[in-house]
């Protein structure tokens, strides 16, 4: 009698330490994966080899693919006209968002793009004098998350102001469309292509993408913006 109660006692407890032992193993493997994946990005996200540009770009397709409802909405709506650009690789901009999370990604953009050396973005407190006026909206009927408004002298095809607006709607207001602090940082970024005479570039990886809003600022982008104003 007792043999069979230690035999009916044995099974439950093999099974219980076996499915125990397999929840183990997967929590193990999980957390290599995770270790591995959290050391890629880093290295992407500190990097410019070829390798890195690669991680990116497969991390971007995976994101597109999990955020695919966001298929409908433009990163922004542009008139392009050729060879548009300011007098030099220099302007003046003014800060006129009210929203806290847009008037940082603006000021990081802008410092971004600063950053690359080929373009000069001075923030000012005077919006009448301003170059370039930032500002932002909440419009749903709109299908872009941005607008870049330029005003040009048509006979030199010189910029004389222009105007970015983001549209928090899609950029804060709603989770739906997946827009995370670096997308929005990119999408000003974006914007701020724009406005020193950059047109969309779907080409290849680029953040003058017409859509999405997945990459920063690339070489190619710096590469375009130093011959735009170096002819």
């Amino acid at each position: 009698m007792k043999k069979i109660w230690k035999t009916i006692f044995y099974i439950p407890v093999f099974l219980f330490r076996i499915v125990l032992h397999l929840i183990w193993g997967l929590f193990k493997i999980a957390l290599v994966v995770f270790i591995l994946l959290a050391g890629f990005n880093l290295y992407a996200q500190n990097s410019d080899s070829q390798l890195a540009k690669s991680i990116t770009s497969t991390k971007n397709d995976i994101v597109r693919y999990l955020t695919n409802n966001n298929t409908n909405v433009t990163t922004d709506t542009y008139s392009y006209y050729t060879g548009i650009k300011w007098p030099s690789n220099t302007a003046t901009i003014y800060i006129g968002s009210t929203n806290q999370a847009l008037h940082s990604a603006y000021q990081t953009a802008i410092q971004n793009w600063n950053d690359t050396g080929v373009f000069t973005f001075t923030i000012t407190d005077d919006a009448s004098n301003a170059d370039i006026v930032a500002s932002d909206t909440s419009d749903s009927n709109s299908e872009a998350a941005g607008l870049t408004e330029t005003e040009r002298n048509v006979l030199t095809n010189q910029m004389t102001h222009a105007t970015i607006t983001l549209n928090s709607y899609y950029l804060i207001e709603n989770p739906y469309y997946g827009y995370t602090t670096d997308r929005i940082i990119h999408t000003a970024e974006h914007e701020l292509g724009h406005a020193i005479g950059l047109d969309h570039d779907d080409s290849e990886i680029s953040v003058m993408q017409s859509a999405g809003s997945y990459y920063g600022i690339q070489q190619t982008d710096i590469n375009k913006v130093a011959s735009l104003y170096t002819t």
